[in-house]
């Protein structure tokens, strides 16, 4: 077992961008890449059926995390703070990418927490540019700037995928979106019985009109992100994941919402 812990261990966090390079055989197909702070941050902003729908029209797609999430402590798990709970989370990544059907994921390997304690984020930004120059990716989803509810970590990887995105000195991504959760349809999430209730009534909504970007699932791809969330036993209970599962289909439904990053591309020369 030990051995075994310290293979994959070693696969997830010392494997080289280089490694997930895509064939050249495969390269008409759009690569799609979602970035977040922590795994299990795919299941809360509700992107994962987007994920399925790509993958299985045979497009490749990429979870990425910034950090090992080796800190996220739930006292259910009895798994203590630092590389036993990272290689667990680790492996809860794995398992989600599976049943999503999309490929590995892809762990940066930053201290959980870290993120905006640096003075300029340089840590996160160095990966994520040479990440980006690796893969190209063509479309690359992340956090809105409220961060959910408004973790920083989640934050800082907004700002640094976005500013990395603005900055035009990348070939790719061309096209970068924010996830959101409808203000709309937060309105009418049921009552939970656990205490992801706390999480969802301090989530940061979007108004619906401002999510321009509405991708039509299928049921097939909502029970594959169903089961992919299914894989975070470390940092939920059963009872908590039935109520993020309702929390998934009442503020989803059949559609993830998305905000442009290219909100306006009309010149204009004039406020007012």
């Amino acid at each position: 077992m030990i051995v075994r812990n310290l293979i994959f261990s070693s696969l997830i966090f010392l494997i080289s961008f280089g490694a997930h390079a895509v064939p050249k055989e495969q390269s008409k197909k759009k690569i799609i890449m979602a970035v977040f702070a922590h795994p299990d941050d795919e299941a809360g902003t509700n992107v994962t059926p987007l994920l399925a729908k790509y993958a299985r029209e045979g497009h490749n797609v990429y979870l990425v995390f910034a950090t090992k999430g080796e800190l996220g402590v739930a006292k259910h798990a009895n798994i203590p703070p630092g590389e036993p709970l990272a290689l667990t989370r680790a492996e809860e990544a794995a398992c989600a990418c599976e049943h999503l059907g999309i490929k590995p994921p892809i762990l940066l390997g930053l201290g959980d927490g870290s993120l905006s304690k640096t003075f300029t984020g340089r840590p996160l930004h160095e990966k994520l540019d040479s990440l980006f120059r690796t893969y190209n990716p063509d479309i690359v989803i992340t956090w809105g700037p409220d961060g959910g509810y408004g973790h920083m970590d989640h934050r800082i990887v907004h700002d640094i995928v976005t500013e990395l995105v603005q900055s035009g000195q990348l070939s790719k991504p061309n096209q970068l979106y924010y996830s959101g959760i409808p203000t709309e349809n937060w309105k009418q999430t049921p009552n939970f019985k656990t205490q992801v209730r706390k999480i969802v009534e301090n989530w940061n909504t979007v108004k619906k009109e401002y999510l321009t970007v509405r991708i039509k699932c299928t049921p097939e791809d909502t029970e594959k992100s169903i089961a992919a969330m299914y894989c975070h036993k470390s940092q939920y209970t059963t009872e908590q994941l039935d109520d993020i599962k309702l929390w998934m289909l009442n503020t989803n439904r059949d559609t993830v919402y998305l905000r442009p990053f290219k909100a306006q591309e009309k010149i204009i020369y004039r406020l007012f």
